[in-house]
């Protein structure tokens, strides 16, 4: 276990060194932009190899606790790891041909690597403390990256980003603030005082309004329409599809222990939530024109899904599926809105308009492209063998079957609601009316094809086995 230990902390260095390194690097070599893609690349595939390593090591083992309690590594957190790590490695490779046009590209890797730094500690908190200082980290990175182009929705999806996150960051320190004052500790898990019961859940709604934040629950959701509609999709694909992680992790370690104490009045409340956010997203998804707008409010829907398996996971029945069905589907989240929105930025830098007029047409024109953007979407919509069928119908919904049976109608029918919008885009690409007159060219040897097409790959692979078999493992520790 001490290898385990000194694995992820070798991992975290390589990472922070090479994200502080770069703007450096960038100055001492006068500017040769070329440097910090290939560094950033091979310190990810490095972190990634690591951290595989460490999953492999924990997926046979109980979980340690390390940095005198501060982190507890656990095959939960190592799974996740892997899948966040090869997210930001996918997307550093398609970004080489786009971003090296930037004026700040070496930033933008720098802000990967420490945003990625952030995301893997998050994703083993068992302090709040700690907790606090990576969200802090994470939310940083974030911001700047979503400013990072400097056009004008870049600039505007910064600014409404970074105003509520601080709002966000504040709720989470007023929260730490009463648990600490509370219980005499920052440890998680959470122990439940004798006395002050109702204040302590006071505190625990912070943080829980805190975490909805970064994951676009309703009503927390305000940013996430234009960052995730307006900004280039490349980032996009970062924020949606890595840094959304650790909105879902922190609830899991926050509330999954607290479950019994809770009681049925939070499974009530996480429903009403999820509800909210599942119906809001899909409704709004299905009025918009423009194709990654309608992805943004997807993002939204999804968060409304997570909340499902979260609901069963903490109701006093306990659903071990719940949590496993989390986990699963962000996986086939993190798949799905990685390769979607590199499919549209490819699209974009070939000329497309990202409308649905616009993408008329792609799936003959450009179709290798549009062959891993439709796998894509039809893992969402939840249709089997894709791993999106397994997390979302099988684990999230049928777990709250008998716990909350309304949210999990609730649930089928939002999933039915979400076919309309990506029926939409399907139809577009592959069955318009009209195909266009111009000529698009696609070549398999762009990056972003090859990304693309690898997440539908996984997606499809880890949907006709791999993942239902590594389920019953994927159980957060005490």
């Amino acid at each position: 276990m001490a290898t385990v230990s000194a694995l992820f902390s070798l991992a975290s260095f390589i990472l922070a060194g090479a994200g502080l390194s770069i703007p450096a690097l960038d100055y001492i070599l006068i500017r040769r932009r070329r440097t910090a893609p290939y560094l950033t690349l091979a310190t990810l595939a490095a972190a990634l190899a690591i951290y595989t390593v460490m999953a492999v090591s924990l997926a046979s083992s109980s979980s340690i606790v390390v940095f005198g309690g501060a982190l507890r590594l656990d095959f939960y957190g190592a799974f996740l790891g892997v899948l966040v790590a090869a997210g930001a490695l996918l997307v550093a490779i398609a970004s080489l041909p786009e971003v090296s046009k930037w004026p700040l590209s070496p930033s933008f890797y720098s802000l990967v690597l420490l945003a990625l730094t952030g995301v893997e500690v998050m994703l083993y908190i068992a302090d709040l403390v700690v907790l606090l200082v990576t969200w802090a980290l994470v939310a940083v990175a974030s911001y700047v990256l979503v400013g990072i182009k400097k056009d004008e929705p870049s600039v505007e999806g910064a600014a409404k980003y970074a105003l509520m996150g601080v709002a966000s960051s504040s709720l989470m320190v007023y929260g730490i603030a009463i648990l600490y004052g509370l219980t005499g500790s920052t440890a998680l898990p959470l122990k439940s005082p004798q006395q002050g019961f109702l204040l302590f859940s006071a505190g625990v709604l912070l943080l829980v309004a805190s975490f909805g934040f970064k994951l676009g629950v309703v009503p927390f959701h305000g940013w996430l329409p234009d960052v995730y509609g307006g900004v280039h999709p490349l980032v996009v694909s970062y924020i949606a599809g890595v840094v959304k992680v650790v909105g879902i992790i922190a609830l899991v370690r926050v509330l999954y222990p607290l479950g019994p104490a809770l009681g049925v009045k939070w499974t009530q409340l996480l429903a009403i939530l999820s509800i909210a956010t599942m119906t809001f997203g899909n409704v709004v998804a299905l009025v918009q024109q423009n194709v990654q707008r309608m992805m943004a409010y997807s993002s939204i829907a999804h968060a409304g899904y997570l909340l499902v398996g979260l609901a069963a996971a903490i109701s006093p029945a306990g659903k071990s599926y719940g949590i496993q069905g989390v986990a699963l589907h962000m996986t086939a989240y993190i798949l799905a809105k990685v390769g979607i929105f590199l499919g549209l930025a490819y699209l974009a830098r070939k000329g497309v308009e990202l409308t649905l007029a616009g993408i008329r047409g792609v799936g003959r024109t450009m179709p290798a492209i549009s062959l891993g953007i439709a796998i894509q979407i039809i893992s969402l919509m939840g249709v089997p063998p894709f791993l999106g069928f397994w997390s979302k119908f099988i684990y999230l919904f049928l777990s709250v079957f008998d716990v909350a049976p309304g949210l999990a109608l609730a649930a089928i029918i939002n999933s039915g609601i979400s076919v309309g919008y990506y029926a939409q885009v399907l139809r577009q690409m592959y069955f318009p009316k009209e195909f266009p007159k111009e000529a698009r060219k696609e070549s398999a040897k762009d990056p972003e094809v090859i990304v693309v097409l690898i997440t539908a790959i996984a997606a499809t692979i880890l949907g006709l086995g791999p993942a239902v078999a590594l389920a019953p493992k994927l159980i957060p520790a005490p």
